[in-house]
């Protein structure tokens, strides 16, 4: 279902990104794993890394972009691509490829075996995000995080710190994104039952409240016993945000270094006298100025990535007050007229009516969850009158009185698909099917 507002439009990006993310985090852990304990090195790739080659793949195929199916070539080239860009983001991979060693460049970071298995993991993830499967993610996810915890321990004792730390980190992140993305689906799936948009009320800004609840209580006291600083607790909340905003920045400097450089050299060329680059000697004069590292800074950043999120939610919630007040008052004089319009293909849906009750033609066996809805309405018709549509009943109505579960759930997805603009999904369509062929049988008489 659709909605008309922007910001319940970006709430339902949430489902998808916390499914993803939780996909990337708990490859995150693995990957920590494997880097310290069985290559003695420090990660390289975190989250944000994994999670994006898993969101690039399920919108590539959600777009049409990827078909695994249909073009099984092209997506095994996808899939060489992704990989080489994992492998060959170490240093060392590097400089074995270019110096033609590519079995041993393919073996010294094990990042690029672990951005194929994400690329396909978004796929399933791009072609239906279902609440069973979050389900089971979640639960089989985290009693699974213990694997690669026990592998972590194997590291070298310079390394096991950097694998606590980073691993502490990805699990945060995959318990909060993974609970989240499974209650959404949930709640998601209820409103397909029910005909509501979770979007349109508070009960997902509930699972996600109480998810952090739930996480900060246990992160924080968790954090303390294995020596981490509290700051921690927050990366496996907010890090991959951290580092979407890193890359931002850097893209920006890039760009705007390459137009300093273009800038430079056509005011040059123009006759413009420009001071040149300073030399060794003229930098060593300047005066010494500290440096920090990325750790010294997370902190203040994330302070100030959290205040202005606090501001901007604060914003969000009292300018959607204010406009839903005025939307909802009273008009200053004058009378009020509404309208409502239905689709054209709703006319053309049934036969003339007799008795009050609508005859319907004979059709052949659904195809579709609107189709099973006709056809269910067919079969009452025929063969339960008093179960039939009346005339003047809309379809909730008509469910609503009859009592039977399958009824609604098809009115349901038959008000989705043709007032909503909605496409239903495979599963949602053979779900449809099924519920037909119980009211033709005779189940929900039971």
């Amino acid at each position: 279902m659709r909605s008309s507002w922007p910001a319940e439009r970006i709430v339902g990006w949430l489902l998808p990104v916390l499914a993803i993310l939780a996909e990337g985090a708990w490859l995150t852990v693995v990957y920590v794993a494997v880097e310290t304990a069985i290559d003695g090195q420090a990660p390289i790739l975190g989250t944000f890394e994994l999670a994006a080659v898993a969101g690039l793949a399920a919108l590539a195929v959600r777009r049409g972009m990827l078909r695994p199916d249909d073009n099984p070539v092209t997506f095994f080239g996808v899939l060489i691509g992704i990989g080489a860009v994992g492998w060959l983001w170490d240093d060392g991979a590097r400089s074995l490829a270019l110096a033609g060693d590519l079995p041993g460049a393919i073996g010294l970071h094990p990042g690029g075996w672990l951005l194929l298995v994400a690329a396909m993991r978004g796929v399933g993830r791009g072609v239906e995000i279902d609440d069973r499967a979050l389900t089971r993610l979640v639960l089989l996810g985290v009693p699974g995080l213990g694997l690669p915890w026990i592998l972590g321990q194997l590291a070298a004792s310079d390394l096991r710190p950097v694998f606590i730390e980073q691993a502490f980190v990805a699990s945060l992140t995959f318990v909060s994104a993974g609970f989240m993305a499974a209650g959404l689906a949930r709640l998601q799936e209820i409103g397909r039952e029910t005909g509501v948009d979770w979007r349109t009320n508070r009960s997902w800004l509930g699972t996600v409240l109480g998810v952090l609840a739930i996480v900060l209580a246990i992160g924080v006291p968790a954090a303390s016993l294995l020596g981490l600083p509290v700051d921690t607790v927050t990366r496996g909340l907010i890090g991959p945000v951290l580092s979407l905003l890193g890359y931002l920045l850097l893209a920006v400097a890039f760009v705007a270094a390459i137009l300093s450089a273009a800038l430079y050299e056509a005011l040059s060329r123009l006759g413009f006298a420009l001071p040149g680059a300073l030399t060794p000697q003229e930098l060593g004069q300047l005066p010494e100025m500290r440096e920090y590292t990325i750790e010294q800074l997370q902190g203040p950043i994330m302070t100030v990535v959290i205040l202005w999120a606090g501001v901007v939610l604060l914003a969000v919630i009292v300018l959607r007050t204010w406009v839903r007040r005025r939307a909802h008052g009273r008009p200053r004089g004058g009378g009020e007229e509404r309208s409502f319009s239905i689709p054209q293909d709703a006319f053309r849906l049934g036969m003339p009516r007799l008795g009050g009750v609508a005859r319907r033609r004979r059709r052949g066996a659904p195809t579709d969850a609107v189709s099973a809805y006709l056809a269910a309405l067919d079969h009452l018709a025929e063969h339960e009158p008093a179960r039939a549509r009346r005339e003047p009943e809309s379809p909730h109505v008509h469910a609503a009185r009859i009592g039977v579960p399958e009824v609604g759930s098809l009115q349901a997805d038959y008000a989705l698909a043709r007032y909503g603009g909605r496409r239903l999904t495979d599963a949602e369509n053979r779900r449809g099917i099924s519920r037909w062929r119980r009211i033709r049988d005779g189940a929900h008489l039971d």
